[in-house]
């Protein structure tokens, strides 16, 4: 057989080989999870056996790391790596962040972006102020739906079938909560503005605003996070003002209109 037939059988088998190899990374970012070497293989398709001979050379590379307690495995740090790389070449990250840099400066609140994420809305832009106060609230944080203006934003915004499992989660955990949110929802959609007082850190307060696409699709959520006696909890105030202005002129720059009018959205209670 001549060499350059063998040679693209070798290298078609190299490729397959990573394609198998990654229904294991696949499976890892599905279950959100760390999972036992059985229970990764089972959802990746493949025998345990198989499955740890990929996961030798992944736990070499970074790729996934493995609990000596539990030996359970999970993502790893160059996972979080290349995601975070990727994050930073989507245009809307570049897009946002001059509008975001000058809001910051007009305000003096920090001003972070959005985006809905697999597991919920999940920051992956953020401009800190120079607080003494320390802030849970960092790069790839995944907010609540409930307990944040920017998970209003979502729950306001984004289609129901995909809000709906998490909602329903933090519903179960305060009812109450989900009550005054749902019936507040209508007037976010209204105004363009949501609010949340010292629900996530103690001392701050939120104002956020969505961003839609060339489609008219929501895209992402603004939000500027600041002192509580620093922001107005106005939708006609002058934080509410600003976040809006910031949103809508990233908006612009992704090419939007107005916002598309869905009726696959969450009702107000």
């Amino acid at each position: 057989m001549p060499d350059e037939i063998l040679d693209r059988r070798r290298e078609q088998r190299r490729i397959r080989s990573i394609e198998v190899g990654f229904r294991l990374i696949d499976a890892l970012e599905r279950a959100g999870r760390r999972l036992s070497l059985k229970d990764v293989a089972a959802l990746a398709g493949m025998a345990p056996s198989k499955a740890h001979l990929y996961m030798v050379s992944f736990l070499r590379l970074g790729l996934v790391v493995q609990d000596p307690a539990t030996m359970r495995y999970g993502l790893g740090p160059y996972v979080v790596r290349l995601g975070l790389s990727a994050i930073r070449q989507l245009e809307l990250v570049d897009l946002a962040r001059q509008p975001m840099e000058a809001v910051r400066e007009q305000t003096g609140h920090a001003a972070f972006l959005s985006i809905w994420g697999n597991r919920g809305p999940t920051i992956v832009l953020k401009l800190d102020r120079n607080w003494q106060i320390p802030m849970s609230i960092r790069q790839g944080y995944v907010l609540p739906l409930l307990a944040s203006a920017t998970g209003q934003i979502f729950l306001a915004y984004q289609p129901e079938r995909e809000t709906a499992e998490l909602r329903a989660r933090e519903a179960a955990a305060d009812p109450a909560l989900a009550t005054r949110i749902d019936a507040g929802l209508a007037e976010v959609r209204a105004t363009g503005i949501a609010m949340s007082d010292q629900r996530l850190n103690r001392g701050f307060a939120a104002v956020s605003s969505p961003i839609f696409d060339h489609d008219g699709r929501l895209a992402a959520a603004l939000t500027l996070l600041g002192l509580r006696d620093a922001v107005e909890l106005d939708r006609s105030g002058p934080t509410a003002r600003a976040a809006a202005a910031a949103a809508g002129a990233i908006s612009r720059a992704l090419g939007a209109t107005m916002p598309a009018q869905t009726t696959d959205r969450p009702s107000a209670a």
